[in-house]
C-alpha cells in the first residue's frame, strides 16, 4: 500500500448481542471512519462493522482488532482479527 492512502475493513457484526470490533493495536494507522451498515431492517438484525484506516507512514504495522462485550473485559473476547499492512 501507499503511504497516505485509506484501507477499509469490513468485519461481521451484530450489536444487539452486546459484541462488537474493537480496535487493539493501531500503531502507524490513523482511524478516519468507523461505521455500522445494517442489513435488515428487522429489529436486531446484524450487519458489517466498517473500520477505514489511513496509512501514515512507510513501513510494516500490525493491525489488531477484537470482538468483545467491553463492559466484561478480556475474557468476553469471541474472535479476533489481525493484519499486517506494509506502507511503500
Amino acid at each position: 500500500m501507499e503511504a497516505q492512502s485509506v484501507v477499509t475493513i469490513r468485519l461481521d457484526e451484530n450489536p444487539s448481542t452486546g459484541y462488537r470490533w474493537d480496535v487493539e493495536t493501531i500503531e502507524g494507522l490513523e482511524i478516519v471512519g468507523d461505521s455500522f451498515e445494517r442489513a435488515g431492517d428487522a429489529m436486531g438484525a446484524g450487519g458489517v462493522r466498517v473500520l477505514q484506516f489511513r496509512l501514515l507512514e512507510k513501513g510494516s504495522y500490525r493491525l489488531s482488532i477484537r470482538k468483545w462485550r467491553d463492559w466484561e473485559g478480556e475474557n468476553s473476547i469471541i474472535d479476533r482479527f489481525y493484519v499486517t499492512i506494509v506502507v511503500k
